[in-house]
């Protein structure tokens, strides 16, 4: 352990990152990316603009979490990698489009929210880590918030758009995108598609990866009207389809997963009023997910396992100032969550057997929050946050009371949750400064953890039960972080302890029986006393002169439980540097990944080490004029060397991409 920390203190002194300005707390200190600009800033002061999140034009929104500090990710398969913040994820985070909740239809969690978004959809992603992140929604872990981009209104140009496409050798993956955008001076709309297909990855060493392909499309339509220089209107729908999903991790692949996103709005601000903005958001979604193992040889028994979320709700936001020195922003929510999913198994020679595995459930939710900004000084300000959230959740239908009722579960339960953060900031120096910030949060079982009914985890290879009689999990965090800024260059440290009160993990019953055949056991859902993480990020963006960029990202995190035991699923320090030489047109970029080994795994989850690694990239982009038309060619290899490796949070060690050359071409008119 001793080394370890030796060691990170070691890369956090010699690694260089880029790190968002936070001249106060009063403004909004949350990290964003820009998706547009691909900047990352505070909400009033950019940074210099670099394309470090978004290594290529055809990047996931995957690959751009991962490069975040706060960020990572759990794979199953190369598509819908669920993420976390600060090893913290599922139900312990809010993932929200727009502010707005969508739940995804997988009992395995082969469909984060973030599988259904491109980053061609959004204007910016929004991260903000531990109890500071509630005010969108009872969390623990914080919130993941995906900002939709709007339609342009006229300003000298009607029509505009971009098109994109991209091939990547690794797995022979093609990518297409369209962005059209019409205007006058009232009205703007804006339309998006996006095609992906890959066949099966290679991963380093040359091995063929079976049942990791994909093809999915996106698409989107955005209406904005504006009413008067205030006063705006805003309609919005997402759609997205993904087709034989293959998840190299798991026993099953999906066939196929589909949501529809919908939602309208009216917008205002004057910031000359005293209440100087306001948001009003109506919304509805709606996700199919079917898994499917008829494409899987020797298979002892066909399953088919369709699921279902549907969420509908409301959100309104206003930001309000006091005086000059003072502000309040109030959001008031509500929404209601309907899942269900089933399992039909067909055994050879016998009748078809039909299961619950999400018996039929609906959330109610209603919220109020609201921030309490203060700028003493020019070197001080704090900010104080709280929210209320009233939540009413149970069974909907006599199949699934019938079922669950084994459990000795029959009403429906009503739930009270708190929430108050305060964080504070002080101008230590010319070049320093430091926020501090404390929070208490709770949050509310999934329905997985409540009604959960012999879900099969591969990679613990044990079914899991849910335990209706669960109580909401409580956390205290505090976080220190330091920031300095030299020239045009600046780095920041920061360091977290997260303690979770009634834990809730899965433990053995030997009294329950396997319905996954081969499967080690049985486990349900309870409570342990805490537990708790310890961690560090580090990140600075050096600018050498005005040609050379060194950019990078450091994380580190320790958890344990009461009993002592390694947490399941931290990931291992890693550190991501990226140096850029910049000529006129042109530029060259060197990456380098790198991760320590995790030898401190869980074993009664059947958790294993994983061994460090080091890979390599190199990336080059040039812009030039196509008729007139700005354009711009990516190309690169990655995993030079051609690696064989995997990541701690990989499920099953599968080897992750080998050796990958890409070429990407953009014009914009």
């Amino acid at each position: 352990m001793n080394k370890t920390i030796i060691f990170a203190i070691i890369i956090l002194m010699a690694n260089f990152a880029h790190a968002q300005n936070e001249d106060s707390v009063f403004k909004d200190s949350s990290k964003i990316v820009d998706l547009t600009e691909v900047t990352v800033y505070n909400s009033k002061k950019v940074n210099k603009a670099t394309d470090y999140f978004k290594s290529n034009q055809s990047a996931t929104l995957e690959d751009i979490m991962s490069r975040l500090p706060e960020l990572s990710l759990i794979k199953r398969g190369p598509y819908g990698m669920e993420p976390s913040i600060r090893n913290l994820s599922d139900g312990r985070i809010n993932v929200l489009i727009d502010g707005m909740k969508i739940h995804g239809a997988c009992t395995d969690k082969m469909d984060p929210v973030t599988i259904y978004i491109e980053p061609s959809n959004l204007k910016s992603l929004e991260v903000e880590s531990g109890g500071t992140g509630s005010f969108s929604g009872s969390s623990i872990g914080g919130t993941i918030n995906m900002k939709k981009d709007e339609p342009l209104l006229y300003s000298g140009k009607t029509f505009s758009g971009i098109v994109q496409s991209g091939f990547q050798t690794a797995a022979k993956s093609f990518y297409e995108g369209v962005q059209l955008n019409y205007s006058t001076k009232k009205f703007g709309i804006k339309g998006t598609t996006t095609y992906r297909n890959s066949s099966n990855y290679r991963s380093g060493g040359g091995k063929i990866i079976p049942f990791s392909q994909f093809e999915k499309i996106n698409y989107s339509l955005s209406l904005k009207y504006k009413l008067n220089e205030r006063l705006y209107y805003l309609a919005d729908y997402i759609g997205d389809k993904g087709y034989n999903i293959g998840y190299p991790a798991l026993p099953m692949d999906v066939g196929f997963a589909s949501a529809n996103i919908g939602s309208m709005s009216l917008s205002y601000s004057d910031n000359s009023k005293k209440l100087y903005t306001w948001n009003l958001k109506v919304y509805a979604n709606s996700v199919v997910h079917k898994m499917d193992d008829t494409k899987r040889p020797n298979v002892p028994m066909h399953m088919d396992m369709p699921g279902e979320s549907n969420t509908k709700g409301f959100y309104a936001e206003a930001s309000y100032r006091i005086n000059r020195h003072q502000k309040i922003d109030v959001r008031i929510d509500a929404s209601s969550v309907f899942l269900k999913a089933d399992m039909t198994m067909y055994q050879p020679g016998e009748l078809p057997m039909y299961m619950l595995t999400w018996p039929d459930n609906r959330t109610n939710q209603a919220g109020i929050a609201a921030k309490w900004n203060v700028h003493v000084s020019d070197k001080s300000s704090f900010m104080i946050s709280g929210r209320l959230d009233g939540i009413n959740s149970g069974l909907v239908t006599t199949e699934s009371k019938s079922q669950m009722s084994i459990f000795g579960y029959e009403k429906k339960r009503n739930d009270f949750l708190k929430s108050v953060s305060a964080k504070a900031y002080q101008k230590a120096g010319k070049n320093i400064s430091i926020i501090s910030s404390l929070s208490y949060s709770e949050r509310f079982p999934t329905a997985t953890e409540l009604y959960g009914f012999y879900l099969f985890n591969a990679s613990e290879n044990y079914d899991y039960i849910g335990n209706p009689f669960l109580n909401p999990e409580k956390s205290i965090q505090a976080e220190l972080t330091g920031n300095y800024r030299f020239g045009r260059s600046n780095i920041k440290l920061t360091g977290y302890y997260i303690h979770v009160l009634d834990y809730i993990t899965g433990m053995v019953n030997p009294a329950l029986s396997v319905m996954t055949i081969g499967a080690a056991g049985v486990k349900r859902f309870e409570q342990i006393k805490f537990a708790d993480i310890i961690g560090a990020e580090g990140s600075l963006f050096l600018n050498v002169n005005k040609n050379v960029d060194v950019v990078s990202t450091l994380k580190y995190a320790y958890g344990k439980d009461s009993e002592n035991n390694p947490l399941v699923a931290i990931a291992p320090l890693k550190s991501i540097v990226s140096v850029r030489r910049t000529f006129n047109n042109f530029y060259v970029q060197a990456e380098s990944e790198m991760s320590a080994a995790q030898n401190r795994v869980n074993k009664m989850a059947a958790e294993l080490p994983t061994n460090g690694f080091a890979i390599f990239h190199l990336r080059g982009e040039y812009n030039f004029a196509f008729f007139k038309l700005n354009s711009k060619a990516q190309f690169g290899v990655e995993n030079i060397l051609d690696k064989n490796y995997t990541e701690h949070l990989d499920w099953g060690k599968i080897p992750r991409q080998g050796r990958n050359f890409y070429i990407q071409l953009k014009v914009a008119f």
